[in-house]
């Protein structure tokens, strides 16, 4: 693995270099990447986790695997071997493609020797999904907070953040790479990639930076105008399932309000915005693209719901749909935190912020039984049972 160099790119590029920058990582996968490995994985053994597909919710101290072929059934908790407690938001999870393998980024409290206090530090936590238990922790570099992870598409490479700094691990031996520091004020709070995975965007305030992942550099940032939610999330930032169009969400605007704003992945040039206003101001924290890419689905963490988006083009938002109360908690479901898409395109799973996952039909835009997971959940990944 070459080691990854930052591009030094000082103040703003124009419409055109930026579309550069971006049409240059899409054109990267053939050649070595320094994000991927050509290793094979190991085969999966039996398997111990349930049938059909699985949803993984992450919490600060254990990750609940929930069935959701049929029942909607949380399975027992996998802990993780971490001392201490993150911050809300200061961890996040994401699965292989295959999902033989889940991963999250977290922090532990390590003794720093007296009289001096105990240090943070960084790690990826590597889930067996076949045998349902944590491995040995992955300490990656870097000083902040963690709030996203992702992993390539051939599942061999993850990439999580540290503050402003992306840290590749490779899969096949758990090796750490060279970091990319996106430099001060880019602390990443999301990150998605291409379906091809040969460009990555990452999510900080005000901007989306693209990074070329066959030359491990990042480019100029796109501005969006957008300030992150106050309530962190890994998910607010996704692309079209064709790779063309990337959406954020995030606050703006005179008054502050909710936006989603599509971005031009060829041009990196800013396409109209949905705005919120009309609902009250909002405080958007994560969402999904439909597989068709007619329509995005965002959750807001200041009203406890749902705001759906017609998208090509972005359409103004319908009235939104409002999350169920749960039993024993006032107020609604205190904070939606996350949205993930199940494998049927159709059916999505929303993290209520606390301690319950709220499946939501997209097509008919109701609710379904709340399902308890664990305590201060925080991000969900979905994937096929190993």
């Amino acid at each position: 693995m070459r080691p990854m160099t930052r591009n030094a790119v000082a103040g703003r590029r124009s419409t055109a270099a930026v579309a550069t920058v971006v049409v240059a990582a899409s054109m990267a996968l053939g050649g070595c990447s320094l994000f991927s490995s050509s290793k094979p994985l190991p085969p999966p053994r039996s398997s111990l986790s349930p049938s059909g597909s699985v949803g993984y919710v992450v919490c600060p101290t254990a990750v609940t695997p929930v069935e959701l072929a049929r029942t909607n059934t949380a399975e027992p908790d996998i802990p993780l071997p971490i001392s201490g407690t993150p911050a809300p938001g200061d961890f996040a999870i994401a699965t292989s493609p295959n999902g033989h393998w889940a991963y999250v980024v977290t922090s532990r409290l390590v003794a720093a020797g007296s009289p001096a206090p105990p240090k943070t530090q960084n790690l990826v936590v590597p889930i067996n999904l076949v045998t349902q238990r944590a491995g040995t922790p992955i300490v990656i570099p870097g000083t902040g907070s963690t709030h996203s992870v992702v992993v390539f598409p051939d599942g061999s490479t993850l990439v999580a953040s540290v503050g402003s700094t992306l840290v590749p691990v490779d899969l096949t031996d758990n090796r750490v790479g060279t970091p990319l520091d996106l430099g001060a004020g880019h602390t990443v709070f999301g990150m998605t990639l291409n379906p091809a995975g040969t460009a990555l965007f990452a999510l900080v305030t005000g901007a989306v930076i693209p990074v070329d992942t066959g030359h491990a550099s990042a480019g100029a940032p796109i501005p969006t105008g957008l300030t992150v939610s106050s309530v962190y999330s890994p998910h607010g930032i996704a692309i079209s399932p064709d790779g063309s169009t990337l959406y954020v969400v995030g606050q703006g605007g005179k008054d502050f309000g909710g936006r989603l704003l599509p971005i031009s992945v060829a041009t990196g040039a800013l396409e109209p915005e949905a705005s919120f206003d009309p609902f009250g101001i909002a405080s958007p924290a994560a969402l999904i693209v439909s597989p068709t890419d007619s329509a995005a689905y965002v959750v807001d963490s200041a009203n406890n719901w749902v705001n759906p988006v017609t998208l090509s083009p972005v359409a103004a938002p319908t009235p939104p749909v409002r999350l169920p109360a749960l039993v024993g908690v006032a107020g609604g479901t205190q904070h939606p935190s996350d949205i993930a898409l199940a494998l049927d395109g159709v059916t999505a799973f929303i993290v209520d912020g606390f301690d319950s996952i709220v499946p939501y039909d997209t097509a008919t835009q109701a609710f379904g039984r709340p399902v308890k997971v664990c305590t201060g959940a925080s991000s969900m990944a979905i994937a096929p049972s190993p």
